[in-house]
């Protein structure tokens, strides 16, 4: 059997990607694109449940909400904000499809970095989470660079995310502030904010600490409320993704 290389993490502002094995996970969606790239050598199977059972044994694109499970000897997963600029350019080819194939004619492996995976990909590498300026909502602009500044450092304690907090922080009504938000990032506040701290928990975890800690740090009451989280949103337990 041929021997990978150990799991790798790569974060940017919009961008996770994950590299290593991924074991059978439940059918689960989430409101992310997802950019799944498997080693040339590695077995891999992606079923979409709601699609006639379709299954996918190459490198794909799914669509934000499309419900998935995913089994991969080794490979890359890249979840992406369907905001950001990458994002933008993964809607345009998916075109409101569920799902396309796409073809990686260089080899793949775990030493890629962010740029060189989404320009295999056929993508520009423009990593931010913001849209432009013309278009983003100064309000909404300024809400995600304190979000941001979580990615690689301790993450902002998640009581000072409530959304009626913020509403009054961006002087605008907490109905008003969601309807913002959403129509801004084309997700909604919680869910975001859920991803946000799911982040937070992973590169936790991926500096050594224990699930218990990362719990603690992202805002979860204890690790097994942050497990099964992590489960409804990815398809596994954290047990099974640290195993990886």
């Amino acid at each position: 059997m041929t021997q990978h290389a150990p799991s790798q993490l790569l974060i940017e502002p919009g961008v996770l990607a994950i590299f290593g094995a991924v074991p059978k996970t439940a059918a689960h969606q989430h409101t992310l694109i997802q950019i799944t790239l498997p080693m040339d050598d590695a077995d891999m199977c992606l079923t979409l449940p709601n699609h006639d059972a379709i299954q996918l044994n190459g490198a794909s694109i799914i669509n934000q909400d499309v419900s998935h499970q995913l089994t991969m000897q080794a490979g890359w997963v890249i979840l992406i904000e369907p905001s950001c600029n990458v994002g933008k350019q993964l809607t345009a080819k998916l075109a409101d499809k569920a799902f396309i194939e796409i073809e990686i004619n260089k080899p793949l492996n775990s030493t890629l970095t962010l740029s060189e995976l989404l320009g295999l990909c056929g993508l520009t590498p423009a990593l931010q989470t913001t849209l432009p300026q013309t278009i983003l909502d100064a309000r909404i602009a300024r809400l995600l660079d304190k979000l941001n500044r979580c990615i690689g450092k301790e993450c902002v304690k998640p009581q000072q995310w409530r959304a009626a907090d913020i509403a009054v922080e961006l002087n605008l009504s907490e109905s008003r502030f969601l309807h913002l938000f959403k129509d801004t990032m084309q997700i909604p506040w919680r869910p975001y904010l859920l991803w946000r701290r799911l982040i937070c928990a992973v590169q936790t975890l991926q500096q050594g600490r224990t699930a218990t800690e990362a719990a603690y740090i992202a805002g979860f009451s204890d690790s097994a409320h942050l497990s099964r989280t992590f489960k409804k949103q990815f398809g596994l337990s954290l047990r099974e993704y640290q195993k990886r």
